[in-house]
Parts: C-alpha cells; sequence; structure tokens
C-alpha cells in the first residue's frame, strides 16, 4: 500500500532581488502564492545594479556595459519597455526599467516604503530583507542576520544568479545526508 501525502505550497522564500528574482515574485503572486524575496543589497537588480565597489557574493556589470540581448527579447510579457528606450539598453536605463511599476504589475499592489533604508521592506504579501543567516534544522523557517526568524516557509527558491554562495547551506545539507 503506497501512502501519498500531498499539500499546497503557500509560502515561497526566493533568495534573490535579481531579474530571475522578480520574475520568481511575479510568478507567485500569479499563483496566488506569498513569496518573500531574501536580498543581500538594498536594491533590487542583481547584476544590472552597478556599484563601485565590490561586494563579496555580488556580481556587477561595470559602469558602461550595455545589455547585448534586444528589449524586445529580453522584456517582461506583460510589460514591454518604452517605445523610447534603445534597443539595446545601458544597464541604467534596464535598472530603471525593473524600477517602473505600472497599474497592472504585480508589486504595484505592495509600493516601496521606507526607500533610504538598506532594509527595503515592500508591504503586504511581498517582503524584500537582507542577508539569510541560516535555515533551521526542519528547513521551515528562516533566521536572519538581525536575529528576525520566519516561521513556515513551504518552498525555497534560489534566485541568485551568476555569482552564488550559501554558507549557511552546509550545514543544513549536512542534517539530511545523515
Amino acid at each position: 500500500m503506497h501512502i501519498f501525502i500531498c499539500f499546497r505550497i503557500q509560502t515561497v522564500a526566493i533568495i534573490g532581488g535579481d531579474v530571475s528574482g522578480l520574475i520568481s515574485i511575479k510568478c507567485c503572486l500569479d499563483d496566488d502564492l506569498l513569496p518573500t524575496c531574501y536580498e543581500m543589497t538594498n536594491d533590487i537588480g542583481g547584476l544590472w545594479n552597478y556599484d563601485a565597489n565590490a561586494i563579496d557574493g555580488k556580481a556587477s556589470v561595470m559602469k558602461s556595459t550595455e545589455v547585448n540581448t534586444s528589449k524586445e527579447f529580453m522584456a517582461f510579457n506583460d510589460f514591454p519597455p518604452s517605445a523610447d528606450y534603445s534597443n539595446y539598453m545601458h544597464n541604467a536605463k534596464l535598472l530603471s526599467y525593473f524600477h517602473l511599476k505600472p497599474n497592472h504589475h504585480p508589486l504595484q499592489q505592495h509600493p516601496f516604503i521606507n526607500d533610504n533604508l538598506p532594509n527595503r521592506i515592500i508591504t503586504d504579501s511581498v517582503i524584500i530583507k537582507l542577508n539569510v543567516k541560516e535555515f533551521t534544522s526542519d528547513g521551515h523557517d528562516v533566521i536572519f542576520d538581525d536575529g528576525i526568524r520566519i516561521d513556515h516557509i513551504d518552498c525555497v527558491l534560489m534566485a541568485t544568479g551568476f555569482n552564488i554562495s550559501f554558507p549557511y547551506l552546509n550545514e543544513f545539507y549536512s542534517i539530511y545526508q545523515r
């Protein structure tokens, strides 16, 4: 006899607020899930968010970088870039595209507050926090560097892009290898 236990995933932790993280947030909201996005920096955009100061574990484009993919090919399907954007955008223009919040965009419902704080928080069902410290041994809770604990995460999605490092996963992974 086989017994199958099925449950509906409801809460999703998305590690990384880069392009793949933003798309993951949108997909979760489209499927009535509750995403929480954990981003190590104080802004979205991942490597497209140019930073003159190197941050360990974060990739960044050069100041003069322009994308080598057309805006039509890389556009969000429900929100194309403006016609006045160049076909191959500069990284700053691409980042501004990510920050646009039109009425039909899912993040419009959850506007940024406390924009000047390094710990950006989006209200209601989407939260952006800094630096995951560890996952609990049962795998359902997340603890941050600032000591805040988020309980009951059903699914973890790694959307970290180009440069990845998860020191907190080594101990977590070893628990499940026993």
